[in-house]
């Protein structure tokens, strides 16, 4: 009797510490759940981004990578229909004929008319050209590949470069305003018309020169550009030797202000200058005279200007209507690197949150499963006491 008395008593005590534990286990699984639940309706909004934010920082370095990505979402019909309908309006057939590609290789559908529209422009071809080459021979702007050739033919002959040392170089003597880019562009490249006319050397890089000189002259240099390469102009001026050359050019002495020219600027700038002149020449031969206007315009620094090189290998026909939806973003990351970094941020707490998740469920699986044998241990101790009972 004892024994069964004492049975029933260790029976009741355990009664309350039982019910403790199945409130306890009942208040961790509705935790559990409640996490879960959270975790899942965050699951959209905070991956999505998370996972292009990694594809975009994994490709930084590469333009053409990054503007593939960011293609996918900027490259829709709407937008494709307006930027072919600017490019129809300003006669620009290269631009249109780059949405028409890019439109295929994203696989959308082109109204008939406005694809009638881009082809047409290939009929007033002739015009525009000598109509671009006489604009500029005579301004120095360049639209297209005949108003290149117009502004080289001026320059080619140093009468350009000559113009812009004596009006640019003057003003520096007098202490006055000048735009260093021009003067820096003259300077380097009257040694670069000789080396044409001798031996053909210089013919690349002049004319690459002369992109950058008319784009200054058109307003179509980034002022982020401009300011860039005016800096180092300015450091890399040799304040005797320009007077030099600038006394040469007003007696129309092309030798000796070539001469001149030649110790005007110190080679490191000068160097920077020419290589950005080579870049500008790449970056014609894929995306035409305009689509180098459209870097030119966009970019921060002559680093900008050999991602879009870069770019225009990837892209190819697609290179400038990518320029024109994604803007400096076809070539860098940009300011967003910081909200890219955020969602990276975001997704990899998301992923940990899951980790505790499964942590936490574990755990609670596992008291379950080794809860039962105890309790099934401690029924024939039961069962004992009261059958002697």
């Amino acid at each position: 009797m004892d024994e069964a008395a004492t049975g029933r008593a260790t029976t009741r005590r355990m009664r309350p510490h039982t019910a403790l534990a199945r409130i306890r286990a009942g208040a961790g699984w509705i935790g559990l759940l409640a996490g879960g639940a959270t975790l899942a309706a965050a699951a959209v909004p905070v991956l999505a981004p998370a996972y292009l934010a990694g594809r975009l920082l994994a490709a930084a370095e590469d333009p053409g990578a990054l503007a593939e990505i960011r293609l996918e979402r900027a490259a829709t019909p709407e937008r494709l229909e307006a930027g072919l309908d600017a490019a129809i309006a300003a006669e620009d057939e290269d631009l249109a004929r780059s949405f028409l590609a890019l439109a295929e290789a994203r696989g959308l559908p082109v109204d008939p008319a406005r694809r009638a529209g881009a082809e047409a422009l290939a009929q007033g071809r002739v015009a525009r050209a000598a109509r671009d080459f006489a604009a500029g021979a005579v301004s120095g702007s360049a639209e297209g590949m005949a108003g290149l050739a117009g502004t080289l033919a001026a320059d080619v002959t140093g009468i350009g470069d000559l113009r812009d040392l004596l009006r640019e170089g003057g003003r520096y003597a007098r202490a006055e305003p000048y735009d260093p880019l021009l003067l820096g562009m003259a300077l380097v490249g009257l040694p670069l018309t000789l080396s044409t006319w001798t031996a053909g050397a210089g013919a690349g890089p002049r004319a690459g020169l002369t992109v950058l000189k008319a784009a200054r002259r058109g307003g179509r240099l980034s002022p982020a550009l401009a300011a860039s390469l005016g800096r180092t102009v300015r450091t890399g001026i040799d304040g005797e030797a320009l007077a030099r050359a600038v006394g040469a050019s007003a007696r129309l002495d092309l030798a000796g202000a070539r001469t001149a020219a030649s110790l005007a600027i110190r080679p490191g700038p000068a160097t920077r200058l020419t290589a950005l002149a080579g870049d500008a020449l790449a970056l014609g031969r894929r995306t035409g005279q305009r689509g180098v206007m459209q870097v030119l315009g966009l970019a921060r620094d002559p680093a900008d200007l050999a991602r879009a090189v870069r770019l225009g290998e990837r892209l190819g026909p697609r290179t400038r209507a990518a320029l024109a939806l994604l803007g400096r973003g076809a070539l860098a990351l940009g300011a967003g690197l910081a909200a890219l970094a955020s969602a990276l941020l975001a997704g990899l707490a998301w992923c940990l949150g899951l980790a505790l998740f499964c942590r936490r469920l574990g755990l609670l699986i596992g008291r379950m499963v080794w809860r039962r044998p105890r309790a099934s241990a401690a029924c024939p101790g039961e069962v004992g006491a009261i059958g002697a009972g």
